[in-house]
């Protein structure tokens, strides 16, 4: 079985080298970056009787709906593994709120301390005069 998916992986890798080129060019026309874009390919691939991979077509932005339970396990996997893969983090709403809040905290007491300093300045500007 290690084998079968030691020459699946190499189809795709040596289909993903063929097109390099092209991506590359389109990235450079669009302005992206590595790390700032992605894109989704979905690999049809046939195994013949003797365990050789075939490659059948590469779908760009492959459908993500799902008609079946195992539909749905498959395709929620890859689109967790996908938002890994780009960097996207859960997102955490009361660990967001807590940050403001102390943010906010934050920026009050600084602007109060500013403030504290200024009154005093002025005091000390009058009391020369």
């Amino acid at each position: 079985m290690n084998l079968l998916w030691s020459r699946i992986y190499d189809v795709i890798i040596k289909t993903l080298l063929c097109g390099e080129s092209y991506i590359q060019a389109n990235m450079k026309k669009y302005g992206c970056h590595r790390t700032n874009c992605y894109e989704l390919y979905g690999f049809d691939i046939l195994i013949d009787s003797d365990l050789k991979p075939w490659l059948i077509e590469v779908n760009i932005s492959p459908s993500m709906a799902t008609d079946a339970p195992l539909d749905m396990n498959i395709k929620s996997t890859l689109a967790v593994d996908t938002f890994n893969l780009i960097g996207i983090k859960k997102f955490d709403r009361k660990r967001e709120s807590m940050n403001k809040i102390k943010h906010r905290m934050k920026g009050k007491m600084h602007a109060s301390q500013n403030q504290s300093v200024l009154v005093g300045k002025n005091r000390s500007n009058q009391g020369g005069i």
